[in-house]
This record gives C-alpha cells, structure tokens and sequence, in this order.
C-alpha cells in the first residue's frame, strides 16, 4: 500500500501528522473485480488497490458514507466534494 495521503485535502505524514490520523477505506468492489482480488491475494500480489483510498481524521467520515458504492463512482463523487469544499492544495 502507498502511505497515507487523504483524498480529500492531500493531508500527509509528509505534513507532519501521524500515521494514526488516517484511515484506508474500502469502496465496493463488482462481483468480477472481487474474483479478480480474490484470484491476486492467491498468487501473493502486492500493491495498492484501486478500491482504497486513504482519508484524514477530519475527512474519514464522509468517505465512509459512500464506503458502500463501487469504487469509482464513490471516488468520483468524493473528488467533485473535495472541488466543493476547496479543499485541494
């Protein structure tokens, strides 16, 4: 996994804060990508899914809201919140 760096504000360890002050959340997955995860944690692959991102404290709580639609559209709707909210560096 790549280290923790919010969708939302950019917020990183980078900035100083600690790695406690993140959460991944896991966005759904389609019944052909979760064979598919399924099929790459058999074989040992290593990465960074496309279904996770990370979120700071203060953001965590909205991408967990949409933790339930699939990974691109949920990513999707967080970036035009994320223009909304004027919270990209």
């Amino acid at each position: 996994m790549r280290p923790p760096d919010c969708f939302i504000c950019q917020r990183s360890l980078r900035d100083g804060e600690p790695y406690s002050s993140f959460t991944d959340v896991w966005f759904a997955l389609t019944p052909e990508e979760e064979a598919i995860r399924r099929e790459q944690d058999r074989q040992g692959w290593v990465g960074h899914p496309p279904e996770v991102e990370w979120f700071c404290d203060k953001h965590s709580a909205l991408a967990e809201e949409h933790a339930h639609l699939h990974w691109r559209e949920a990513l999707e709707l967080l970036a035009r919140q994320r223009g909304q909210l004027g919270e990209a560096r």
